[in-house]
């Protein structure tokens, strides 16, 4: 009774990772078993076939170095070798340049007999001269080599350019042979190496000389190198989650070793029948792990596709999404949850929405309420001092000028306007200051096409308002107000500069720090640009706003930034 209970309460999940537990045993115990005999066909193949490629690429290279060698010191034999001492001593010049250019022949006859193209360089250091089969040697300065005699040595760049050298005396007269191999051609001959990915070490220098494709496995060197003990030998080094094979077999002529890299798993061919009954047997055991999925599918898969699908759509934003129950248990438990969660976020949703429309549209108000009288004091000051004076035209344009611009802000009603009014709305108090000075002008330069689009009532006039007063006033010179709009394919850039006093760094640097504060900071520095700021954050979101670029003696630039998809939901929420 109670092993009954324990299986009628054991979960889906158990059963199936019980199923899975015991499928992934069976086919690590038939994978070890087959693992056993690649494993020994691997170590088979390898001793057999690759100690004989190293150890035929060690012999070539042993032969090439010595038939160069060979080569060039038969030239020590030459009649033209040994009569261009003559020809130094007693020819003129003519002679001497004449037996100069064919001893060059010859050595370049000499190097490209070879199969290795080398370059030859003759030192005669009685007759400080220098004879070689590239011209580059032969007729610069005598520079006689330092190498040791008799001794390959080898001269390498940081860059992996380099060449190997020999030096020899001549068997007749005071003359010397060296002999250059470039790294060049050691380097092809590794890159023609098609069965693995060769390297040369030479254990005198220390150095290793790597092919274009070998370079990935330069960090390698601290585990191959000191393994390397004997003439020839083979070992095994994971590097880098890869097994390598390593053979290495020491040229007959240098202390230069062949080694070469060869991943164990490009020997697939050689075990493919071991690896066919490892691919059968896993075709098995799919096979009934696929009907084991089928048995289960209509409990498992179809609920939780069901699931996905409503939490996708909970996640677009449709919060009334919903997923209906199932017979299975667990995914009846998990579904009610879902449900449940879903209609206590949506609920919690609208209520936050409700209350950031209602906080919005009081700070939108608030704000405009904070712009108007501080115009309109100014407007005052201005009819009072032309009427002292009684300049009853000025006090009759201003009293029209100003007329218009209270009808334009006590539609408090209006949270939005066209950019087009606003720049109305601007150009009556550009006309106010200009009656007051006329050295203070305006130009607007706004595109048809943006006249339309609707921004916050009342963010402009505060922006020329600052330039004014705090730009161009100071200045006690003739100023002018630009305004510009533009757009690309994102942002639409409204700009508002004056050719004023402009501000100090540090200044610029406290006004913009005081623009993004939502609460009203304790210095009033930058008022106005700050409820500008807040206005268009309020209206677009955080991807808009306002920004300060001002140099001291050059002006200031207001710019406002708005961003081309904020703009259709603003309206919407403002209205």
């Amino acid at each position: 009774m109670k092993e009954k209970f324990s299986k009628e309460n054991a979960s889906i999940f158990q059963k199936l990772a019980l199923g899975l537990v015991l499928m992934f045993v069976l086919i690590i115990l038939i994978f070890w078993w087959i693992y056993r005999l690649n494993v020994d066909e691997i170590q088979r193949e390898l001793q057999k076939n690759k100690l004989g490629e190293v150890r035929f690429m060690s012999s070539q290279l042993s032969n090439q170095f010595e038939q160069v060698l060979m080569n060039a010191l038969t030239l020590s034999e030459d009649q033209s070798v040994r009569g261009y001492t003559y020809a130094l001593t007693y020819g003129n010049d003519f002679a001497k340049y004449k037996a100069k250019l064919e001893l060059m022949e010859k050595l370049a006859l000499n190097s490209a007999s070879t199969a290795w193209n080398n370059t030859i360089i003759l030192y005669y250091p009685d007759e400080k001269a220098t004879v070689s089969s590239d011209r580059e040697f032969s007729f610069q300065p005598f520079v006689m080599s330092k190498d040791p005699l008799d001794k390959w040595t080898l001269h390498m760049n940081k860059d992996g350019t380099g060449y190997y050298s020999h030096l020899t005396k001549g068997h007749r007269g005071p003359m010397y042979i060296e002999i250059r191999i470039s790294l060049e051609v050691l380097q092809k001959m590794m890159s023609e190496y098609t069965s693995g990915t060769p390297m040369l070490y030479d254990s005198h220098f220390k150095t290793a000389i790597r092919g274009a494709g070998s370079s990935q496995l330069a960090e390698a060197d601290a585990q191959v190198i000191p393994q390397i003990r004997n003439d020839s030998g083979f070992f095994e080094i994971k590097f880098q989650d890869q097994n390598y094979f390593i053979s290495y077999m020491k040229a007959s002529i240098l202390d230069l070793y062949f080694i070469d890299y060869h991943l164990t798993n490009q020997l697939q061919q050689s075990i493919s029948r071991n690896n066919t009954l490892f691919v059968l047997a896993l075709m098995a055991m799919l096979l009934l792990s696929l009907l084991y999925t089928l048995a289960l599918r209509n409990q498992i898969q179809q609920p939780i596709i069901r699931l996905r699908k409503a939490i996708d759509r909970f996640d677009r934003g449709d919060f009334s999404s919903r997923v209906d129950e199932t017979q299975t248990l667990e995914f009846r438990i998990l579904g009610r949850s879902f449900n449940r969660m879903a209609e206590n976020t949506q609920t919690l949703i609208e209520q936050v929405l409700l209350g950031e429309l209602s906080v919005k549209e009081a700070r939108l108000k608030q704000y405009q309420a904070q712009i108007n009288p501080h115009f309109l004091y100014n407007c005052l000051n201005y009819i009072q001092s032309k009427s002292s004076v009684k300049d009853y035209e000025s006090v009759t344009a201003m009293t029209l000028e100003l007329a218009a611009y209270c009808r334009y802000i006590h539609r408090i009603e209006d949270m939005d306007t066209t950019l087009g009014e606003e720049l109305r709305f601007v150009n009556h108090y550009m006309s106010i200051i200009h009656m007051r000075k006329k050295s203070i002008t305006c130009e607007i330069h706004v595109p048809k096409q943006l006249l339309s689009i609707r921004i916050p009532r009342m963010i402009l006039q505060p922006l020329v308002e600052n330039g004014v007063k705090h730009g161009i006033e100071p200045s006690m010179g003739p100023g002018k107000i630009t305004i510009r709009a533009e757009q690309d394919q994102e942002f639409i850039r409204i700009t508002v500069a004056d050719n004023g006093v402009g501000m100090p760094a540090e200044r610029l640097a406290l006004i913009s720090e005081h623009m993004d504060e939502l609460t009203r900071p304790e210095e009033q520095i930058g008022t106005g640009v700050r409820n500008v700021n807040q206005r268009i954050k309020l209206t677009y979101g955080k991807r808009s706003g306002l920004s300060i670029q001002s140099s001291l003696y050059e002006g200031t630039t207001y710019i406002i930034t708005i961003h081309k998809e904020d703009i259709a939901d603003a309206s919407d929420s403002v209205s």
